[in-house]
């Protein structure tokens, strides 16, 4: 035994129309897990996008810079320490809730309901959270 937990790793994004996106994570987020992300949002949305980001290490490295320069891809980072200003933080919430305090058998089952939930939050509007 190792002692290590096995998990579920998720990364979201709300878009300004309401639509959610969710990127499934087998490693620990990195710079290239983020590269992916950038790239997932591109083809679920169109090739020039603005993307909102917090300042975790993951979303600020230089290789993520270097993927941006030349592409249409506009990132914008939240002031540190302010997760009331990402909307992604209330999906959280609420997927939170759902499967807060519930016994799961398996990694798989867990998966199979958080993917499940993730379909019946309620998606907060962007421009309450960055317009206030």
């Amino acid at each position: 035994m190792t002692g290590a937990w096995d998990s579920i790793k998720l990364l979201g994004a709300v878009s300004d129309g309401g639509e959610t996106f969710f990127l499934t994570c087998a490693e620990n987020f990195n710079s290239n897990t983020t590269i992916r992300l950038l790239d997932a949002l591109q083809t679920e949305f169109g090739e020039k996008i603005c993307v909102v980001l917090d300042n975790a290490s993951y979303f600020t490295a230089n290789a993520v810079q270097e993927f941006v320069e030349g592409t249409p891809i506009e990132l914008c980072y939240l002031p540190r320490g302010s997760p009331e200003l990402n909307p992604a933080e209330e999906c959280w919430r609420q997927l939170d809730q759902e499967l807060g305090n519930r016994l799961f058998e398996t990694l798989d089952d867990l998966r199979d309901a958080a993917l499940c939930a993730l379909n019946r939050i309620k998606v907060p509007d962007v421009f309450t959270y960055l317009c206030p």
